[in-house]
This record gives structure tokens, sequence and C-alpha cells, in this order.
């Protein structure tokens, strides 16, 4: 029997707990009901909003900017700053109850196990290894009856389930690891200060419950399941291997693992416990698998499309029922032509690379969460409710409200919403290109942007345009000789090309030029499923790619300055 002698008494969403006296409620709500924490309980983003009554102390002055004196009048305060006392009672707010998220998955053919019809079953055939081997047909599938593959984003997580080389169900579901912080680099302190275990579980189940609605959705039992590839960057490969990820929190900030190699569903604690499971290349401690694949996913280096059986190129990506959501190019080989590719990942992390001459140079840029909604007043997740778009049309705002619902009752902005709202704000003059915004300004209701949120898009756009230039720097080439300009990422679906080439996020190029790939890293590991060829062919890629240090480039420095401003 536990002793609760020395333990007060407090209450969650009705239901009671035994603590220590002073522990901080978000620890709390940590361990049990999920509450989101973009900056991982440091008291900066204002998120953690709790309704709480009991002996709590007063809000302090921050707590109350935060908040606002109308939110802290009807009870809500911020668990970060909250210390159990006895019989306090906290209620979580129902953050995104109606769950229409939007999470890219990029297998526009695979149904949504929302609308998957029901399928009836089929008794799998005798398993084989899904470890290469010498034997098997060049580019044969590395399952024979159900194989799935999954990307395990900062943000999100996608998986897709496949049987017998078609696609039956996708699914995308938020990383759970955010409580312990939107960035990698919170999650990395997590890790080190001894909750490396908790960062694994949390994850680990996630990806269990996709794999196991998925097969359910399909007639199948994830015990089934007998290939999984998973891709991430190198972090979330870390974390979800419990790996110390002491290297990557200092300098020189090298991994002293990139994987690219075979487990087992039962060691990493998965609902397809008998899988085998493929980890795929990471090129450095910043730059991951996830790019890695995505690069296969986009096509990024392709010099000419596989041809099928009969001599048709779009056939032999329809037998494996693909149908990645990336833009086709020309057909023009970008190797033959002479010209170069750039694919950018926007995101948290902000992973570029630049294919040029046959070679592959690559970067990342801590651009922060501010594209995921996170930090700023008003910034929410892809969800029902978030403004997703944002126009200025005639000397107003027009928005769209995801869930189409009515502007008034927009609940915040989502990244997309953000890039377009700045991009207005520079359109309708009320924004100067320096980023000095007089005064706030509301899209609906009370939903729009500040100067600081301002602030915090110059910064992440910044770094991310930064990024880019200093690749092209690099290869002493501007944005003019670009072929095409791969968007991956699952945000990248949403976002308006015209939009962040507004604000200075892209440089200024044809936008036929950009190819919007959505999820090229969940695509890659597709291909992997799909053709034991390209498991080689990914490694071949990570190691042949180099990665600029953007932390000692003067030249970055330099970039980062220039283009925090807006350009005119």
């Amino acid at each position: 029997m536990t002793d609760n002698s020395e333990k007060i008494r407090f209450w969650i969403n009705e239901e009671a707990f035994f603590t220590e006296p002073g522990t901080t409620v978000s620890s709390l709500l940590k361990k049990s009901h999920g509450v989101e924490m973009p900056c991982g309980g440091r008291h900066a983003c204002g998120k953690c909003m709790v309704y709480a009554k009991g002996g709590f102390a007063a809000p302090s002055e921050t707590e109350q900017k935060l908040l606002g004196a109308e939110r802290l009048a009807q009870g809500i305060r911020l668990a970060c700053f909250l210390e159990a006392v006895p019989d306090g009672k906290i209620n979580a707010l129902q953050q995104e109850a109606d769950g229409d998220e939007t999470i890219c998955v990029s297998t526009p053919s695979a149904p949504s196990v929302t609308r998957a019809a029901s399928i009836s079953p089929a008794p799998p055939p005798e398993r084989a290894s899904a470890a290469p081997s010498a034997e098997a047909a060049p580019g044969a599938r590395i399952y024979r009856y159900l194989g799935a593959a999954v990307d395990i984003g900062t943000t999100t997580i996608a998986a897709v389930l496949y049987r017998e080389g078609r696609a039956v169900g996708t699914m995308g579901a938020w990383n759970p690891q955010s409580v312990f912080g939107a960035d990698v680099i919170s999650r990395i302190e997590a890790s080190l200060e001894g909750k490396a275990d908790k960062l694994a579980a949390v994850v680990r189940e996630a990806v269990s419950c996709l794999l196991t609605e998925l097969a359910e959705h399909a007639g199948e039992s994830a015990e089934a399941i007998e290939t999984v590839i998973i891709t991430g960057n190198t972090s979330m490969l870390y974390f979800l291997t419990q790996k110390d990820p002491r290297c990557l929190s200092r300098a020189p900030f090298e991994a002293d693992e990139l994987f690219g190699w075979w487990t087992t569903g039962e060691a990493l604690d998965l609902s397809c416990r008998k899988a085998d499971v493929y980890l795929p290349r990471c090129m450095s401690a910043f730059v991951g698998a996830d790019i890695t694949t995505a690069i296969l996913g986009s096509g990024l280096t392709e010099t000419d499309r596989i041809p099928g059986a009969d001599g048709s190129r779009k056939e032999a990506a329809a037998a494996i029922d693909t149908n990645v959501s990336c833009g086709e190019m020309d057909g023009v080989s970008a190797a033959r032509s002479g010209r170069s590719r750039l694919m950018v990942d926007v995101g948290t992390n902000g992973e570029i690379v630049l294919f040029h001459k046959e070679r592959l140079i690559c970067c990342a840029t801590a651009a922060g969460p501010a594209f995921e909604g996170a930090g700023l007043s008003c910034g929410m997740r892809g969800v029902a409710g978030a403004i997703d778009h944002v126009n200025w049309e005639n000397g107003s705002w027009k928005v769209h409200v995801i869930g189409d619902r009515e502007a008034s009752t927009a609940k915040g902005l989502c990244g997309s919403g953000v890039i377009d709202g700045v991009a207005g704000l520079l359109e309708s003059g009320l924004l100067e290109d320096t980023g000095y915004l007089e005064e706030d300004v509301c899209f609906a209701g009370n939903v729009g942007l500040t100067a600081e949120d301002i602030r915090e898009v110059q910064l992440a756009k910044g770094a991310i345009r930064a990024g880019m230039e200093t690749l092209l720097a690099e290869e002493k080439m501007d944005a003019a000789g670009l072929e095409g300009l791969y968007v991956a990422g699952g945000f990248g679906s949403y976002m308006s090309a015209k939009s962040a080439e507004r604000i200075g996020l892209f440089p200024k190029i044809d936008l036929s030029r950009i190819k919007i790939c959505g999820n090229a890293a969940l695509a890659g590991a597709v291909k992997i499923l799909h053709d034991r060829r390209m498991e080689k062919e990914a490694t071949v890629l990570a190691e042949r790619a180099k990665t600029i240090n953007l932390g000692t480039s003067a030249k970055f420095q330099e970039f980062y300055m220039e283009y925090m401003m807006f350009d005119e």
C-alpha cells in the first residue's frame, strides 16, 4: 500500500492524486492529462491553460501578462506557474476537442481511417524476413502481405498501411512529446534531465496506436504487420530508441549514431511486435533520416524516372501505389541540364538540401516553432477553429477557418494563416518592410498578430531563408539558377507559396518552379518499403551529402541579418 502520509491530495479533472507539496502542476499534467506546452513549461508560451480552484499563489506579473485580465477573471491559470496545494483542483481545458486535424500524410490514394470502407481480411501468407537478402529480386517490396511506413516529426506523426502493395489507410496524430517542449532542444534537455524513458514511452505508444488503428480499420491485426519503415529527424530516432542525446546538445554536435539499421517491433515495444523495423540513415546530427527519405520521396536527385515493365514511367510508380503528392517536374534531368534543385522543409528545424551538379549539400536552421503556431499570441495547431488562410481584399480582411466555420468563431492562427497574415499586412501597408507594426491587428474577432508575433516570424523566416542563401552561396549560384524549389513537410502542403515569397521566406523565382511535395519523408519511406534497392539508395544519399555547419558560417550570419527584413 502506498504511504501518502507525507503527501497532499490534489484533484485533476475530478480525479484525486497524492503528490508532494510544491510539485508543479505542469509536471503532474505531463504524466497524465496531456496539456499543450510548446515552451516545455518555461513560462514563455501561455498555452498550458487550466481552470484552477483552491489556495494557489496569486498570479505573477508574467502570468498576468500572458493570460490577460479576462481569462484570469474566469479562473484560468497557467499550469507551469502553479504549485500543488492541499485539495487544489485543476480542470484541463479541452484543447482540440473536435479533433479536425490537418496532418499531411501525402498518400492521397490511401483512405483515411475515418473514411475507410469496410475491408474483409484475407489470411496472410507465410511471412518472410524483412531484412534484405541476396536472393531477393531487385525492386521487390520488403514485405509480403502487410507493411507500414511511419514519419515521426517534431510536431506530428504520420503513418500509412499497405496490403500487398496497395495503400489501405493513412492516419496522423500529434507527437505527444510536445508536452516536454515544442522544439528538439527542449526535448533533448528533458532527456538529459532523466526523462529519456518517458520520451521513448510516449512516442512508442503513439506509433503503436496509429498502427493498431490502421490495421483494425483494414480488418487486420497490428501483429500481422511484417515490416515497418520508421523515418524521422536524428533527435526523434534517438528518443524512439532511447539513446543518450548528449552528443547532440554540445559542440561539436556530432551524432554518435546515424542509424541505417534493422531492429524489431518487440525491441521498440511497438504493437507490431513481430515486425522487422528499419530506421533509415541520417545525414548528420541535425539533418536526419526524414530528409534522406524526403529526397527519395520528392525525386530531388532523380535524373530519370524508373521505367515500368511495359516501358511506361508513370506505371512504375503506380504499381506500388505511392502517389506522392509532389508536383510533377517538366521531365528534364537536373543533372543533364546542369540546373539545380533546392528542397526545404519549413518547420521547427528548417532542414534544407541543395542538389547541384550531382552534389548534395545540406543544413539545418533553428527556425523555432512559430510556423507551427507555437509561441505566438494567437498561435495554435492546424485544427478546427484555426484560421488557415488570410487575404487582404478591398480594404478588409477575408479569412478561412478550418472546419468551414464562421470567421467570428475563430480560435487562433495556425502556421499557414500566420504566413498569409504577415503577407496581407505587408500588402495593406500596415506592416513595414523593417517589421515595424504600429499596433496589433485582428483578422477576425480577437484573433490576429502583435508586434511581438511579427518579431518571432522574422526570426523564423530569416533563419530558413538565410540557410537557403548560404547553400546557394556555397555553390556560387543564386536562386535564378534553380530548376525547382521543392517544399517538403506537411505544413508546406497548406502554405501559400505566393505568401511565402511575399514575406521573403522563399527567394523570388517563378511560382511555377515551386513544387509542393507534402510529406515527402513518408513518401520516401514508402519507396523503401516497396523496393529493397531504395534502402541502399537512401544510405548512399545520406553518406554522400555534405552538411554545412551554420553555427560557424559567417555567410549565414550575414544572410540572417539581411533576411530578417521583409522583401519589398
